[in-house]
């Protein structure tokens, strides 16, 4: 019932490879103290690895920037999270395969639909920034989405901050 020999256990778990485990401990966590950002947190993490749980990680981290709104590593992962980059990869190839074959028409749908991932992400990474205004990462992301949504006052704003950053 100790609350700190708990999240012992729980690192424990993770540690040693066992997330079903470590998964349970969570959820006994944050049962015990719902307060307890860091474990709403990490089940977001987890649930974040499997693709069909991916508005399960969302309310998790909502939980936790609910708790905390100023805990940038929630804002990453749900920015990260809705821009799908664990596939953009793969729809940049679509799009470049369509372009190639002339159906653009077609490559148009699938930039537009990166488009709208992007621009639901943003306020996000923009509260991730507002967090952690000296994280280059925030910075050059920004910068990169500014320029998709093609909001050139904003991608100029960044590209000077991150050269900035850069800098030092």
């Amino acid at each position: 019932k100790n609350i700190k020999l708990g999240e012992v256990q729980g690192l424990a778990y993770y540690k040693s490879g066992k997330t079903d485990q470590f998964l349970a401990s969570l959820k006994a966590q944050v049962e015990k103290n719902p307060q307890d950002k860091v474990s709403w947190y990490n089940l977001g993490v987890l649930a974040s690895k499997d693709p069909s749980k991916t508005e399960e990680a969302l309310r998790y981290f909502t939980k936790t920037v609910e708790l905390d709104p100023n805990y940038g590593p929630a804002y990453q992962n749900m920015t990260y999270l809705l821009m799908d980059l664990d596939n953009d990869s793969k729809y940049i190839d679509q799009y470049n395969a369509l372009r190639k074959a002339q159906k653009s028409a077609e490559a148009n749908k699938i930039m537009e639909a990166r488009r709208a991932r992007f621009a639901k992400a943003l306020p996000y990474a923009e509260k991730w920034y507002a967090a952690e205004p000296n994280n280059i990462d925030a910075v050059s992301l920004l910068k990169g989405l500014y320029q998709t949504a093609r909001n050139e006052a904003k991608f100029q704003e960044f590209k000077a901050k991150e050269a900035a950053m850069q800098k030092k």
